[in-house]
């Protein structure tokens, strides 16, 4: 099974990871400061808020429902970064994936769609499979802290166990799993484990789902600071949003990577991803798939593009360099997508 290595590098932040970081004479914009409402809390460790929640999860979908197949859908805004920027830089996509799948991943279908303004349509096709061979990624996740840390690593290269690794293959576990109660616990006390890492409650999603921000600071590979944040339920520990914001200047970048760099991070760190359900189901047909999708009736793209302004976020700043909605799209199928680094301009 070939395997897109998506969630990996999720939240490794280096735009351009193999390039050099020479000077560079351009001026480079400085992002304005994160904002925070008057009703957040403070950001606080998030060791104990973490393990306080590991103690006491509540039930979700993954835990009530049965059926052969798993089921996990997302939502991602990105920028369609092709050709330099225009006037207000890129636009701004909406993309939808679904995804089923058994257990071993041996079965399954993966169906995406685009949304703008007045339409729905289909974005790369419905693929389906039967009989393959998951790789270990695939295969059900440990509920140990420690194994589990293995097991998110798989999906990274030599080196590659830095906590932003830790927090970007969780953010990949999310895509690729319905998480039981057990695992989900064993995920947050991976994470109450690592460096460095806040916390900050009372917050909530792009779609007023209550929660907890779990927020790594560090400076990427490209000297850029960034703060990578999971978004996981109050009460059920489930993901429900991976984003990153940009908290400082960018510095100079090298000159032989394009005039347009810095606006490649910039757009770059303007993704968010939405983790919509997660739930077992009975057969690849439920829910409904595609632009048939309930939700997805007329008006779906105003409505979706209506909630692009993040304004629910303590930090206002939109989210973060994601694989391009092309990498991954069916993870192990119809041949590799290219990593989200292979090339600054990565198109769906």
């Amino acid at each position: 099974m070939i395997r897109a290595r998506t969630g990996a590098l999720l939240l490794t932040a280096s735009l351009l990871l193999t390039a050099c970081a020479g000077p560079s004479d351009g001026v480079n914009p400085d992002p304005p400061s994160p904002t925070t409402p008057p009703n957040s809390t403070p950001l606080v460790p998030a060791g104990p808020v973490l393990t306080r929640l590991a103690n006491t999860l509540g039930d979700a979908p993954a835990d009530t429902t049965n059926g052969d197949y798993q089921y996990v859908e997302r939502r991602t805004w990105y920028h369609d970064i092709i050709g330099p920027p225009g006037p207000t830089g890129w636009p701004e996509r909406v993309r939808i994936d679904q995804l089923w799948r058994t257990d071993d991943a041996a079965d399954g279908r993966q169906i995406s769609v685009q949304l703008d303004s007045g339409s729905c349509t289909p974005d790369g096709g419905d693929s389906s499979w039967t009989g393959q061979t998951g790789d270990r990624f695939d295969q059900p996740p440990p509920r140990q802290p420690a194994a589990l840390r293995t097991h998110l690593l798989i999906a990274g290269g030599p080196g590659e166990t830095r906590p932003q690794d830790i927090v970007g293959g969780i953010a990949m576990l999310y895509e690729r799993h319905v998480l039981t109660r057990p695992v989900r616990a064993a995920v947050l006390r991976l994470l109450a484990a690592q460096p460095g890492l806040l916390a900050q409650t009372g917050v909530t999603d792009r779609v007023q789902r209550p929660g907890v921000d779990v927020i790594l600071p560090y400076t990427d590979r490209s000297g850029v600071p960034r703060r990578d944040i999971l978004t996981v339920d109050a009460t059920s520990g489930v993901l429900l949003a991976a984003r990153s914001t940009i908290t400082g200047p960018i510095p100079p970048q090298d000159p032989r990577l394009g005039p347009d760099t810095t606006d490649v991070i910039v757009a770059d760190a303007a993704s968010y991803r939405l983790y919509v359900d997660s739930r077992r189901t009975p057969d690849t047909h439920t829910p409904a798939a595609g632009c048939q999708h309930p939700t997805l009736g007329p008006g779906a793209g105003q409505r979706l593009t209506a909630v692009s302004s993040d304004n629910a976020h303590p930090d206002s700043r939109t989210p973060w360099r994601l694989p391009a909605p092309g990498s991954g799209r069916r993870p192990g199928r119809a041949g590799a997508p290219r990593s989200p680094h292979a090339t600054s301009r990565n198109t769906p």
